[in-house]
C-alpha cells in the first residue's frame, strides 16, 4: 500500500506477537521486500530492505500496539523485560521494537543527532500506517534514554490527525527543560517520565556529550525530571523511590526496564482497565426489586 510517505531505508524492527514460551516454530513471511523471521524465540523481526516498503506489524497488531525506541547503541535489551513484562500483565496488543541506532557505541549514537532525528522521520511514517491500518486501536510509545528524543520527534513529525495514547519516557537524556508542546498534540493521555538522580550515565557520562537534543553540561530529564515552560499539566514526573528495588529497579540507566517493574507499575500506563462487574445475590437482587416496587406504591 502506497500512502505517499517518504521513503523508508533499512531499519531493524522487533514486534512480539506471542511469549517466547509460545513461539516454537521457525517462520517466515515475506512479502514484496519486507520480511517476517522468527526463529522458534521471543520475537517477530521485520527488515525493511528497499526504500519505501510498508511496514508488516505482527498478529496481535488488531488489539493495539506499543512502540520502543530503545538507547544508544541499543545495547539495553529493554525490549525483552518491556515485552516480558507487559505480556505477565495481560497485555494482549504487538510490541514493536524501532532499531534507530547505528553503532554499538553509545557514544556515537548520542551525539549523531541527526540520524536520531530522521529515524524519528521514519518511526511517525509507521505509526501513522498503523493508525491508518488500525484505525481506533491503542498506541502507546516507549523510549528509554537517547530513545525518548527518537519517541519525542516521532511524535512532533505526525500530521495533526493522528494520535497516540500515552506516552513513557524512562533514563531520557533529553534536557529537562525541553518544549514538549509540539508532541502533546499528538498524545491523547500523557506524558509519563521516570527519573533517578541515582543514575550515574545521565548525572555524569553524559553531560560532556551533550543531551540527545544537543545541550551540554545540561541536566537530563531522565536525572532530575521533565519540567518544560508549556504543556507541564500533561506530564507526570514520577523519582525513583526504594521500594522500587523489590522490583528490580535500583534508579540506574537500563533497569526500568526490568520485567518485574514493567508488569507492576508501567503496565498501568498501557493496559487499559477493565471495568467491575459486580454480582449481585439472588437475596439482594430481591431485595432491591421489593424496594423499588415498594416506592412505586
Amino acid at each position: 500500500m502506497d500512502h505517499g510517505r517518504r521513503a523508508m531505508p533499512a531499519a531493524a524492527w522487533r514486534a512480539a506477537g506471542r511469549s517466547p514460551s509460545r513461539a516454537t516454530r521457525s517462520e517466515n513471511v515475506s512479502c514484496g521486500c519486507c520480511a517476517f523471521a522468527a526463529q522458534g524465540a521471543s520475537a517477530l523481526v521485520l527488515l525493511a530492505l528497499a526504500s519505501g516498503c510498508a511496514p508488516q506489524f505482527g498478529p496481535n497488531a488488531r488489539n493495539g500496539i506499543t512502540f520502543y525506541c530503545p538507547g544508544a547503541g541499543n545495547i539495553d535489551f529493554g525490549d525483552t523485560g518491556l515485552r516480558e513484562g507487559l505480556q505477565e500483565a495481560g497485555y494482549q496488543g504487538d510490541i514493536a521494537t524501532f532499531v534507530w541506532t547505528i553503532s554499538l557505541n553509545p557514544a556515537i549514537d548520542q551525539t549523531l543527532r541527526l540520524n536520531a532525528r530522521l529515524r524519528a522521520s521514519q518511526l511517525a511514517d509507521i505509526i501513522a500506517d498503523y493508525i491508518d491500518r488500525y484505525p481506533g486501536r491503542p498506541v502507546h510509545l516507549v523510549g528509554l534514554s537517547a530513545g525518548t528524543g527518537v519517541a519525542i520527534w516521532a511524535l512532533e513529525d505526525l500530521k495533526s490527525r493522528y494520535r497516540v495514547d500515552n506516552v513513557v519516557l524512562l533514563s531520557s537524556s533529553l534536557s529537562h527543560d525541553y518544549d514538549v508542546s509540539k508532541a502533546l498534540r499528538h498524545v491523547r493521555g500523557k506524558i509519563y517520565n521516570y527519573y533517578s538522580s541515582e543514575d550515574p550515565v545521565l548525572t555524569l557520562l553524559m553531560k560532556p556529550f551533550g543531551t540527545i537534543d544537543g545541550k551540554l553540561l545540561a541536566d537530563a530529564a531522565g536525572a532530575v525530571g521533565l519540567h518544560p515552560r508549556r504543556g507541564a499539566e500533561r506530564v507526570v514526573n514520577t523519582a525513583w523511590r526504594p521500594e522500587y528495588q523489590k522490583y528490580g529497579y535500583y534508579g540506574h540507566h537500563t533497569d526500568a526496564t526490568n520485567p518485574r517493574f514493567v508488569q507492576a507499575v508501567l503496565s498501568r500506563h498501557i493496559i487499559e482497565p477493565q471495568p467491575v462487574v459486580r454480582r449481585e445475590t439472588a437475596p439482594a437482587t430481591a431485595q432491591r426489586s421489593a424496594l423499588l416496587a415498594a416506592s412505586r406504591d
